[in-house]
């Protein structure tokens, strides 16, 4: 039971600045932040039945949600989230979460890697106490800008000095996850870089942004006026809105609890399970006006290698979490939110180079869908990104179907030609195969090589058949080898937390 309270501690101090974080970089009061994580931690805990998976607010949705909130106002966070919920809910209720396994590996890292600069990029802006813009390209090529504004200008200016205390920030982060002593894994990075940040911002009387709470933190049961819930339940825009929420936060999480079923511990979960918990603390945190909440797989990670079995550490996190709003309010209003943002940045960073893992065995057509997802994630808007990338990888498809090269050599010494396919054998290649066919000479022998073709149809087997009748004893196809040269598909290395991710990094 001490190893379980212990690990609840650790995920504390993990959550609760992040948390803050992203609620600030979503937009959103801090407090809702915290009530999210309340509700990711304790109702989503109790549905659950993984126990390592810890859910709540995460840096990529708070992107997302920051994007769906400057289109579409503050007061519709509220009925997105309920939307979302009640279609989590009907997807694992109907036993339909397969689908979200089923997409492109390509288009899966892409919107990883997009999310990842989405929060590096938009993050920058607020570590430097300045206002994100509308669009991730836009918040890429005003970096420059910032830079000289934040850092190269003239005196300790109020963006200089928020952008001196993020760096320090993110110094402070990286350099306490490099330590290798036992005593400096008993307390996150994040948490390290947040307290010396406040320190130092205090000490040195920075005119620096602060975390803003409200004198009492209320949790509110629908917190927008009916007749707007209404409006939004009727509008294709909300709804359009609403099912990108949904397909990126159930990808996450199914993300995040395949990489705990490859940790190592040969344990199996129910997906259908998993995102009904997801849709029930959704679907309350709509009702209040929350954040939506996914299964967080820094966190996990944290919860598991502090050696958590049960679901106490996850539920006890976010009791404790709620318990330190009302118990100690004031002391949160000491962070700065130029603290909060740098750690973000760290992480959305650390989340880009942590994805690089999942890469190196991706073929260069797969690399093409992914530059493409990212880029079209940038541009315009998460959902457009992956709608772009899903049709990348089916025009990939259709071309890998579609695609045949047609070689006829002729065979030295001998009355014969070696006809070399490579590619899809289908119907659509009949016409030019007829044509090559009645091209040759009939005396002559046809050694058909089937050693680089992925697939053959009816069709094509049948218009063989016919030219073997024509021609008798002149046809010779070696089945055996039939698709012998593809190399199959390497298995991409699934996801060891043990490994891949640092102890506690965040």
């Amino acid at each position: 039971m001490s190893k379980e309270i212990s690990a609840a501690v650790l995920l504390l101090l993990v959550a609760l600045p992040l948390n803050i974080g992203v609620a600030i970089a979503a937009g959103v009061p801090a407090e809702n932040g915290i009530i999210s994580g309340f509700i990711g931690a304790v109702i989503t805990g109790m549905v659950s039945r993984c126990p390592m998976l810890v859910s709540g607010p995460d840096a990529g949705i708070g992107a997302l949600v920051l994007e769906m909130l400057q289109k579409h106002g503050p007061a519709v966070l509220g009925p997105l989230v309920l939307i979302a919920g009640v279609l989590q809910l009907l997807i694992g209720l109907s036993r339909q979460s397969r689908w979200f396994r089923a997409v492109s590996p390509a288009v899966v890292n892409g919107m990883l890697v997009g999310m990842g600069l989405l929060i590096v990029v938009t993050q920058f802006h607020i570590m430097l106490d300045d206002s994100p813009k509308e669009t991730g390209l836009a918040n890429l090529l005003l970096i420059p800008e910032a830079i000289s504004k934040g850092i190269f200008a003239e005196g300790l200016t109020p963006h200089r000095s928020a952008a001196l205390l993020g760096m320090f920030s993110i110094f402070i982060a990286y350099a306490w996850s490099r330590l290798q002593f036992k005593w400096s894994k008993m307390l996150p990075p994040a948490l390290v870089a947040i307290v010396l940040a406040s320190l130092v911002a205090e000490l040195a009387g920075l005119s620096v942004q602060k975390v803003a709470l409200p004198e009492t933190v209320k949790i509110a049961f629908m917190p927008y006026q009916m007749d707007g819930l209404l409006k939004a339940l009727v509008d294709p825009n909300i709804w359009l809105s609403a099912v990108t929420l949904t397909f990126v936060i159930s990808v996450q999480t199914t993300i995040t609890i395949n990489a705990l079923e490859n940790s190592g511990k040969n344990e199996r979960f129910n997906y259908d399970r998993e995102l009904v918990a997801q849709g029930t603390g959704n679907l309350i945190g709509g009702l209040v006006g929350a954040l939506p909440v996914a299964g967080v797989l820094l966190r996990s990670s944290a919860n598991m290698q502090s050696g958590a079995r049960t679901k106490i550490p996850n539920i006890g996190h976010g009791i404790m979490m709620i318990l330190a709003v009302f118990i100690i309010p004031r002391t949160l209003e000491y962070i700065p939110t130029g603290a909060l943002a740098a750690i973000l940045v760290y992480i959305g960073c650390r989340m880009i180079l942590g994805i690089r893992q999942n890469l190196k065995n991706f073929p260069r057509e797969e690399w093409i869908i992914l530059a493409l997802t990212v880029g079209a994630i940038l541009c315009t808007n998460l959902f457009t990104g992956v709608l772009f990338g899903l049709g990348a990888a089916v025009a990939k498809e259709l071309y890998r179907l579609l695609y045949l090269d047609i070689k006829l050599k002729p065979i030295a010494n001998r009355q014969a030609s070696a006809l070399m396919l490579s590619g899809a054998a289908t119907f659509v290649h009949v016409p030019r195969m007829m044509q090559i066919l009645a091209d040759l000479d009939p005396e002559q022998e046809l050694h058909v090589h089937l050693e680089k073709v992925t697939y053959i149809d009816h069709a094509m087997l049948q218009l063989l058949m016919e030219w073997e009748l024509e021609h008798r004893n002149k046809l010779v196809i070696d089945w055996d080898n039939l698709g012998a040269s593809i190399s199959p598909q390497k298995k991409l290395p699934g996801v060891n937390l043990q490994d891949k991710i640092p102890p506690i990094s965040v």
